[in-house]
């Protein structure tokens, strides 16, 4: 009987209506802000400061209820659909898993466990990215609103969605964006969550022994025996549950499908590959026969886990594992938060089916250790494309090794820590390299270093994309601008920002790659010096062209733009603050396919004048950014001198 008590411990017995009496007085309501930035997709700040970064949605707001562009913001990387129609864009793999594409996310977390009643969202710029809010209990991720982009008009506001009421208390929320309908950079000030206390869990008393109780005396164990046994319910449940369980065959008939099931199964499988992942699962599930259709290998041919971050688990892996047996490509973007995923498993799915792998992301995945770097490196040897941004590991990545890849096209280590030499061998053995990111490779925001980027450059010659910025391990960016120059002739994009390293000598050398289209060096402040470079790059081929905060940029270094670069979409000198309206007026009359034109805190531009240029070429996006309400006004101090430390 102590043993039954035992279990039973945690109900309380009592009338439900003392039990609501009583929770209503005890009943304490928190506010909240941010206490801690556990991850996040993307910020505009650097490593190696706070201005507009992720660090700053953290306590009160700090802006609130200003409106304008400041730099103790939370602002991310892009806005709009520009970089969608860049040269460089990234596709979704499967077009059919993404009901609603989200760009970008910010994952925060909260001093206090509380049950969520409400949240607020201080937005002080551009407002009307927030599409999704999802609050991870102790078990899984629950999203508690979603909705569509908006246009959220010229003013700050408090965004308080009305939000799902669960009953599993929370400390950690993460917000997703699509900046789709944003005309300029969106930002953040704080988020506020207002929630219950939780009621002490009963589930943690059911180790406790009714003799363990030295505060009940035997007179009140004996009424709590008393008050247990009149509950014959209960009993009657615990009985049930120590009954032996035994399955049971299902017997019923195979559902009928009408005619359907006369079509060949071609043609089924032909509809059923119309279908996203989820469909496919739950047509697995209709009869033998359509989930013999609805697991075939042909369906699996790219595999897109990213719109599922937040129940892509370990379990999932092993339960697709069969079905991927011709997979080329993959998306493991997003997922594995919070050991949902491990590198283990991750391993052993890649190198069962990695083999025919040509495209591959893992980008802001944080359960990547060196193991599974290797299984990559050592199984996937048809690579062409390599998404790794945001990925720092667990310990020390051997970048250097991936130079044993010798087709990619595409890489980007955006905020990672790879080197100079191993970016410069990845460059030299893939001459076909188009896209580098390194600000695709897309190695943004990890931790390659140069030598490990270099071997990458020497040994992938077909490189086509590239992106390193902000890896902040890469101690000399001209070599690798250099690397990139010798072994890439094919180069088509490539993404420096925020690399402090990189000189008007390294882009310089940039001039052999004659088919570029997409520059980004903005916030290069090295490079700043002096924009003669920019006359020694094939302009006639230019498409995109990121000059933000380069100082030394002057009308004289821009006029071959005007003269030259005919193919011209989009062009960003945001706080370059030399250039004047004249040679501003001659890339917009000389540039007949400009969409883009960014005059953000560019001091000898006036509002006035920009006013007049939409007048007059209205097919080109203008942009200017302002801090207060004086739209003349200088920029402010941290842009000027932007922090490296």
């Amino acid at each position: 009987m102590e043993d039954l008590i035992s279990s039973l411990l945690w109900y309380k017995f009592k009338s439900q209506e003392e039990k609501d009496e009583k929770d209503e007085e005890r009943e304490i309501i928190f506010e909240q802000f941010v206490h801690g930035v556990e991850d996040f997709s993307s910020q505009y700040g650097s490593e190696i400061s706070i201005s507009y970064t992720a660090f700053n949605i953290r306590g009160p707001p700090s802006n609130f209820p200003d409106y304008g562009d400041y730099p103790q913001a939370f602002v991310m990387r892009t806005y709009g659909t520009w970089w969608d129609e860049a040269p460089s864009a990234q596709k979704p793999y499967s077009v059919k898993d993404h009901d609603m594409l989200s760009t970008d996310y910010v994952e925060v977390s909260f001093e206090r466990e509380v049950h969520p009643l409400e949240v607020s969202i201080f937005e002080t710029y551009n407002p009307g990215a927030i599409v999704k809010i999802w609050v991870r209990s102790r078990k899984s991720w629950i999203l508690l609103w979603a909705g569509e982009p908006e246009e959220g008009g010229d003013s700050p506001r408090i965004f308080t969605p009305p939000i799902r009421k669960i009953k599993e208390p929370i400390r950690i929320m993460r917000l997703e964006f699509n900046h789709s309908k944003l005309t300029y950079y969106t930002e953040l000030d704080a988020i506020l969550l207002k929630g219950r206390e939780p009621k002490p869990d009963p589930s943690r008393m059911i180790n406790l022994a009714y003799t363990s109780l030295p505060n009940y005396k035997p007179h009140v164990k004996g009424r709590i025996m008393s008050m247990l046994i009149s509950h014959s319910h209960i009993l009657d449940s615990v009985v049930a549950l120590t009954k032996p369980q035994i399955k049971k065959k299902v017997t019923s008939e195979e559902c009928t499908l009408g005619k359907f099931h006369v079509l060949p199964d071609e043609t089924i499988l032909h509809i059923l590959g119309f279908l996203d992942l989820k469909s496919l699962c739950r047509m697995a599930q209709v009869n033998t026969h359509i989930g013999h259709l609805a697991c075939d290998p042909s369906l699996y041919k790219t595999l897109d886990l990213k719109p599922y971050w937040h129940c892509a688990d370990n379990e999932l892996l092993y339960t697709l594992l069969d079905r991927c047996e011709h997979l080329r490509k993959l998306d493991l973007s997003w997922c594995g938060s919070h050991k949902m995923m491990k590198a283990g498993e991750v391993g052993m799915f890649i190198r069962t089916r990695g083999r025919d792998l040509t495209h591959l992301r893992m980008n802001c995945c944080k359960f990547i250790e060196n193991h599974l770097f290797i299984s990559i490196i050592e199984t996937c040897h048809n690579l062409q494309e390599l998404c790794l941004r945001a990925v720092c590991g667990k310990g020390e990545l051997d970048w250097a090794r991936l130079a044993e890849l010798h087709n990619l096209r595409r890489v980007d280590f955006y905020r990672t820590d790879i080197q100079t030499l191993a970016m410069i061998e990845i460059i030299r053995w893939n001459p076909g390299l188009e896209h580098v990111n390194v600000g695709k490779v897309d190695f943004y925001r990890t931790d390659i270093q140069t030598l490990a980027m270099i071997e990458i450059i020497r040994w992938n010659p077909g490189l086509q994309h590239v992106n390193v910025g902000s890896c902040k391990m890469i101690e000399s960016m001209d070599e690798v601008a250099t690397a990139l120059s010798l072994h890439c002739p094919g180069l088509v994009s490539v993404d420096f920002w925020k690399s402090y390293s990189l000189s008007g000598a390294g882009l310089r050398a940039l001039a052999r790659c004659r088919g570029l289209r997409e520059v980004d060096v903005g916030w290069c402040i090295n490079a700043g010096g002096s924009g003669d470079w920019i006359s020694h790059l094939n302009l006639e081929s230019l498409q995109k062209l990121f000059v933000g905060a380069l100082r030394g940029v002057s009308d004289r270094e821009l006029a071959p733009v005007a003269e030259r670069a005919r193919r011209l979409r989009q062009i960003d000198m945001l706080g370059v603050r030399s250039i004047t309206q004249d040679v501003c007026t001659r890339i917009l009359a000389g540039c007949p396919e400009l969409q883009l034109m960014d005059v953000s805190f560019c001091d000898q531009i006036q509002e006035a004048q920009v006013v007049e240029w939409r007048k007059k070429y209205p097919s080109v996006d203008i942009k200017r950014s302002f801090q207060s309400g004086n739209l003349n006004a200088g920029p402010n101090a941290p842009f000027l001198n932007p922090s490296l430390e």
